[in-house]
């Protein structure tokens, strides 16, 4: 997602027309939660909820609670708490397994629309199936681990002397380094775990160990603390020279590489799910979509800087080029 995207899409550039006449039934204000996203992220889904027919002050009433620095486990039962003290239509979680365990515990049998949740739902029995999630949580599964194998492959193909890799990681994104682990074994990759916690990451302490310890790049691994962070991570990172690739919402930082999924598009289809619940339907009975487009990004102004040239193969599959 490249910076121009981005900023259309939270101004609602990419709105559709029509309004639905349900969300404009007379006297009905629809209360919409929010809980684990990034204010950004929040804009998008509610620009697509004004293009459905729902408008803040008229017909909807809505609310971000746990965003930025309260995106932490500790705080998540308070949180789900508050949310259920308020009586929610529908509660909107973004985040790991935790979140929904915490609203699941405080909301009964309130919908909740789960998005970017990197856990298997079907394992922890959040739903029954994918296709007949048979309570109240559906929404949209992402699978972080099942492409970080392919993450570790780019970076390589973008950088191929490096043999060591820095890998910035929390208690979110654990299961992401293992997955990562056999195809740095297959390319005869070290990876170099960085492991960061507490209320604030020290990510210059971080970079600053691995480098000492003979990293050369480094993978930035997809959490959720580190989105607001993004700009010192690469800030952290460039300072230190290294190659490096993290997700899609990094496009606007000069991350050398970006791959993940395009995540404007999983908070629109989130807001399509929740106008159906206004509607009447059950999320029993509305399938849990696990989006399978990936964006890659590769910014060329970034390689230049660190005197790499990015073979023509792998710009040639890159969905967008940032010069």
């Amino acid at each position: 997602m490249d910076r121009r995207a981005f900023l259309a899409a939270l101004s609602g550039g990419a709105l559709a027309s029509g309004a639905s006449d349900h969300a404009r039934a007379a006297g009905r204000v629809f209360r919409v939660a929010m809980v684990a996203v990034h204010e950004p992220f929040s804009v998008v889904f509610l620009n697509h909820l004004r293009a459905l027919g729902y408008r803040q002050g008229e017909n909807l009433a809505f609310e971000l609670q746990g965003s930025g620095a309260n995106m932490r486990a500790d705080l998540y039962p308070s949180i789900a708490a508050g949310v259920a003290s308020r009586h929610p239509d529908v509660v909107v979680a973004a985040g790991s397994e935790s979140v929904i365990e915490a609203l699941r515990g405080a909301v009964g049998q309130t919908p909740i629309v789960m998005i970017f949740i990197d856990f298997d739902p079907l394992a922890t029995k959040q739903v029954a199936s994918l296709a007949r999630p048979g309570g109240n949580v559906t929404g949209l599964s992402v699978q972080q681990t099942d492409i970080a194998g392919k993450k570790v492959e780019l970076l390589h193909e973008a950088a191929p002397s490096a043999r060591r890799f820095a890998v910035l990681f929390d208690a979110a994104t654990r299961e992401q380094l293992e997955a990562a682990q056999p195809a740095a074994r297959a390319l005869g990759i070290s990876l170099m775990p960085q492991e960061l916690s507490g209320a604030s990451y020290d990510y210059e302490g971080a970079v600053r160990t691995a480098v000492s310890a003979g990293a050369r790049a480094a993978l930035v691994f997809s959490s959720g603390r580190f989105f607001p962070d993004r700009f010192a991570i690469v800030n952290a990172l460039q300072k230190h020279r290294l190659p490096a690739l993290a997700t899609a919402a990094f496009a606007d930082t000069g991350a050398l590489i970006c791959y993940s999924v395009n995540f404007p598009d999983l908070y629109v289809r989130a807001a399509e799910m929740v106008d159906k619940i206004l509607k009447g339907q059950k999320p029993a009975d509305i399938p849990v979509e696990q989006p399978t487009k990936l964006k890659l990004i590769v910014n060329l102004k970034t390689a230049s800087s660190l005197g790499l040239t990015i073979p023509a193969s792998l710009l040639l599959r890159a969905d967008e080029v940032i010069q």
